[in-house]
């Protein structure tokens, strides 16, 4: 192993390396200007403004070794703070030496900002620091480690860098957690946090199972305490050796026991003496302990000596309304539960709830329990609303029970089944929740847990929901529940209501009908069982006669409806005016339709008449259809200004568009940006499309990182753009490989493209039949390439079809591609006229 670098040893002591890179970057970087990140730093730990104004931001971390997810973070949040402030340069500072992998990424994270990212890592610390000797002398031999005389131990990781599964935190499979939301207790909990880490001392949180005791004390200590170390025993036997070595640290260390009940179970772990050791040290004791185990624990003199505070299971309405605004929609789903439930408690439950109800549907297992509240989840997602009677449960519990095996699991009986499902697992939380009487609701976070999967609403559901429902609003809304996941299921329901008289359900009957192409059906419904005088089964009629080509009939019926107020069939007999090339017809209907309120008519009318080149009076409807709420509209308002030219005007409006959702627009950025050849902004907004799905900004973003010289950013972006269907991308990316010599890759790439119709595939395929000294193959590519009119080709076959009898071919193709327009086919031409002709 070689032995560390003197960068690597200093940053054991973060100020004094703090310090010790300013120094260097001062000497290195004459007028630099320190900023105190005390109070928070946004992404700037120094500034160098040049004398033509541009500002070059530095920021300092003291990693060394890997790039960890949790270190990955804080650089792309610094980096995100110090973008709000538009420096013209940004660059990390780390006594780091990265892996491939580790650039790769760093080089991704910076392209996605319209200004250069660059890293100063351990190699330009040593070199830099070689030059200027007086940084070494000035702050002499770096500090060795507390653990230098006991090799077995190493120093903790600071707070800052550790993640939610260092405390204790259930993660989901990406590493993460749901989205903090501030509790009402915080300002409590921050402040004792705070004095623990300065003067000494702890903090015990109590609170009932699932209140969001760990992950409140975890956020706590992560804003308050962030540079100390953090030490968690992995056993209570550890906990002694460990007080002893805190004692000794040289930095200030946090000792965090989550669930303390087991350090206190034998007396001997956490002492009371080592509480004293522990404050002298000034080291933080935070931990957590349910209420159950506080009760019986509360006369121990270790929780005597520890200060606590109480956190609610329940939340309060002010919390509540916090979570329902978090953008996390996890989150946002459990504020909306039962406030019986608490938000933590619901996030918490949710996934064990879900991976127990898993298990239990096999033998040995749950299986009738698991099928009784199965079928109350469905119940919930076809759109019951109320309580479940434990009756319904049972008659619907019985195709769940069958599809898991039936009786061959030998399932258990009903009262034990309802007894299972109803006990309290997780604070009050159940699979099934008690709503009185003989009654039940479906756990909220497992309906959830299963819309998530994509599980489908099990068929018969739909109809044990429909005759549940108690009043015909109900029975709609379990019949649009099922239109929008089981449509052959949602027609039988509407069908069902619409045979019952209800003349509502019938247009339904027929939309959904013409929606899955039983147009005759749909046709007869709409005539014989809907209301031939209402205006929304006539617009749905007249949308059905223009499907199915009859014009003529389809004005009828619009009209009809527009007559008796549907201001949208005013919209639709315009767009149909327009596709019929009746341009004059459509104008007047489509701004009947805006008149008359018709949600999308401003944007169609600005469509029609940008189409028909009155660019002022379309971009005057679409200022009216953003004005109304359409987003798209302020988009192609934008566009139109950017055809025009007027670059200044259209930027504000996109960047309005991008706000209020405009996918097109963040593209249209991006492409405007690289057309004024500023490829840092085309890169942010192409990225910024990218992240949407938007596989045209991959294959863009990739040409970009292409002309760029950046072969290894091009290709992953490429390969994303190509299975997105951008068929272009596989011409590009198999061009890409062939100047990299990897031909076989690019044979099968090209081939790809030229099963597309890529002209120009014809052409590199030829090549690199060629290249790899297939002679006769890449003659025949290139034949066909410059038969299909094709240039590069027809000089192409001039350097292989040299036998004299090819000559009248070759004058052919030349003689094309000449009058095309190409000049050295001309040329080419115009030598081989020289030669005498053949006899």
């Amino acid at each position: 192993m070689s032995a560390r670098s003197w960068w690597e040893e200093l940053a054991e002591g973060r100020r004094t390396f703090e310090r010790a890179v300013a120094v260097l970057l001062t000497t290195a970087y004459p007028g630099l200007r320190h900023i105190e990140g005390a109070g928070g730093d946004r992404g700037e730990d120094a500034v160098l403004r040049l004398p033509d104004g541009r500002r070059h931001v530095f920021q300092v971390k003291g990693f060394t070794g890997r790039l960890t997810p949790g270190r990955r973070t804080q650089i792309a949040l610094s980096l995100k703070r110090a973008a709000e402030g538009a420096p013209d340069r940004w660059t990390l500072v780390a006594p780091l030496t990265l892996t491939p992998a580790e650039w790769d990424w760093f080089d991704r994270l910076g392209g996605t900002y319209p200004f250069p990212v660059e890293c100063h890592d351990l190699t330009w610390l040593d070199t830099t620091s070689s030059r200027h000797p007086a940084v070494h002398a000035l702050f002499g031999p770096a500090p060795s480690t507390p653990w230098a005389a006991s090799p077995a131990l190493t120093p903790w990781p600071r707070v800052a860098d550790t993640g939610p599964a260092d405390a204790g935190l259930t993660v989901d499979d990406h590493g993460g957690v749901p989205r903090y939301v501030a509790r009402d207790a915080d300002p409590g909990v921050r402040a004792r946090v705070r004095a623990a880490g300065v003067h000494g001392g702890g903090l015990l949180l109590v609170g009932d199972s699932a209140a969001g005791r760990t992950r409140t004390l975890y956020e706590a200590l992560r804003a308050e305490l962030p540079g100390h170390r953090f030490v968690r025993p992995a056993h209570p036997g550890d906990v002694p050796a460990l007080v002893a070595g805190i004692a000794a640290a040289a930095e200030p260390c946090v000792l965090w026991l989550d669930e303390l009940d087991p350090f206190l179970a034998n007396g001997r772990c956490l002492t009371p003496p080592a509480l004293t050791e522990l404050r002298r040290a000034r080291a933080a004791v935070l931990g957590t302990l349910d209420a159950a185990a506080y009760t019986r624990r509360r006369g121990a003199e270790v929780c005597r000596r520890l200060p606590h505070l109480l956190l609610d299971r329940r939340w309060s309405p002010a919390e509540r309304r916090r979570a329902a605004a978090s953008p996390d929609r996890r989150v946002a789903r459990a504020a909306r539960a039962d406030p019986a439930l608490g938000v933590a408690e619901c996030l918490a439950a949710g996934p064990w709830l879900w991976r127990e109800l898993r298990l239990a549907d096999r033998a040995g297992g749950r299986p009738r329990g698991a099928a009784l509240t199965r079928a109350g989840i469905d119940l919930v997602r076809a759109g019951l609303d109320g309580p479940l009677p434990a009756a319904l449960l049972l008659d619907a519990h019985v195709p769940y029970l069958a599809d898991s095996g039936g009786e061959v699991l030998r399932p258990e009986p009903t009262a034990d089944a309802l007894a299972w499902a109803g006990a309290a697992r997780c604070g009050v939380s159940g699979m099934l929740l008690p709503a009185g009487g003989d009654a039940w609701w479906a756990h909220p976070e497992l309906a959830a847990a299963a819309d998530d999967e994509g599980l489908p609403v099990h068929p018969f559901t739909w109809f044990q929901a429909l005759g549940a429902a108690g009043d015909l609003d109900s029975m709609f809304t379990v019949a649009l529940n099922a239109t929008r996941h089981a449509p052959t299921i949602g027609a039988c329901l509407w069908r069902a209501l619409a045979d019952a008289g209800v003349a509502r359900a019938a247009n339904n009957l027929g939309v959904v009908l013409a929606d899955l192409g039983r147009h005759e059906e749909a046709e007869r419904v709409y005539r014989t069982q809907a209301d031939p005088e209402d205006a929304a089964v006539l617009l749905n009629l007249g949308n059905l006669l223009r499907a199915t080509g009859r014009h003529d009939e389809a004005v009828r019926a619009y009209t009809a409806s527009g007559t008796r107020g549907e201001a949208k069939a005013w919209n639709n007999l315009g767009l149909l005016h327009r596709d019929r090339g009746e341009s004059a017809a459509a104008e007047v209907c489509l701004r009947s339709a805006a008149l008359a309120g018709a949600a999308d008519a401003e944007y169609n009318l600005g469509v029609l008449l940008a189409d028909l080149g009155r660019a002022d009076e379309a971009m005057a409807a679409y200022a009216r259809a953003y004005a109304a709420g359409d987003a798209d509209g302020l988009t192609n308002w934008g566009l139109l200004l950017c055809e025009e030219g007027r670059w200044s005007e259209a930027e504000p409006l996109l960047l309005r568009a991008v706000a209020a959702g405009s996918g097109e627009a963040m593209f249209c950025l991006a492409h405007a940006a690289r057309s004024a050849e500023d490829p840092y902004r085309a890169a942010y907004w192409y990225r910024r499309c990218v992240d949407a799905g938007d596989h045209r900004a991959c294959f863009n973003l990739a040409n970009l990182h292409r002309d760029e010289g950046r072969p290894d950013l091009a290709e992953p972006l490429y390969r994303q753009a190509a299975d997105g269907g951008v068929t272009d991308a596989l011409l590009n990316l198999g061009l890409l490989l062939a100047r990299q010599e990897r031909l076989a890759e690019a044979e099968t790439l090209l081939r790809r493209s030229a099963g597309h119709g890529h002209r120009g595939a014809l052409f590199h395929l030829g090549d690199v039949l060629r290249r790899t000294g297939r002679r006769d193959e890449a003659v025949t590519h290139w034949k066909a390439a410059a038969e299909a009119g094709g240039p590069d080709a027809a000089i192409g076959l001039a350097t292989l079809l040299t036998d004299p009898a090819d000559r009248p071919y070759l004058r052919g193709v030349l003689r094309r591609a000449a009058e095309s327009g190409d000049a050295d086919a001309g040329l080419l031409l115009s030598v081989l006229a020289t030669e005498p002709v053949p006899e």
